[in-house]
């Protein structure tokens, strides 16, 4: 009977530790920064932590205030995901996608931000605009 209870449990914690993300409940699931219910398909942030923790956000920027916040909580061993801003409802590898920054994009928290998944594809959407592309990396600074 130990023996039985011990892979119980053993089974529990592996998945219990699994960093897999979880799809973003709209309308129901709250951001963790602002409190806010996520309800608009364009936006929205996860972090999945390297111990399987994870944090659902309304929109990047909430997660990079987050991030900023709680400075020095996530590191390289994490997962960062944010929603393609074309295909709505889609995660993707926040470390990877290109930003842009623009007065025509309504974010859920007004930083005027949205994720597309390449830089080709972020430059279509701009177009002739006045928005400004980002990487990660410049987001983070």
């Amino acid at each position: 009977m130990k023996k039985r209870g011990m892979i119980v449990l053993l089974a529990l914690w592996i998945t219990a530790c699994s960093q897999k993300p979880e799809a973003l409940q709209y309308g129901k699931d709250a951001c963790v920064h602002c409190m806010m219910t996520i309800m608009d398909r364009k936006f929205g942030a996860e972090i999945v932590t390297s111990k399987g923790k994870i944090y659902k956000f309304d929109s990047a920027e909430c997660m990079l205030g987050y991030i900023s916040e709680k400075r020095g909580q996530f590191g390289d061993a994490d997962t960062y995901l944010v929603v393609n801003y074309k295909s709505g409802g889609t995660l993707m590898d926040a470390r990877k996608c290109t930003y842009i920054h623009d007065q025509k994009i309504s974010s859920p928290m007004g930083g005027n931000l949205a994720a597309l998944a390449s830089e080709q594809e972020a430059k279509i959407f701009l177009g002739n605009g006045n928005g400004k592309l980002l990487t990660w990396n410049e987001l983070v600074k």
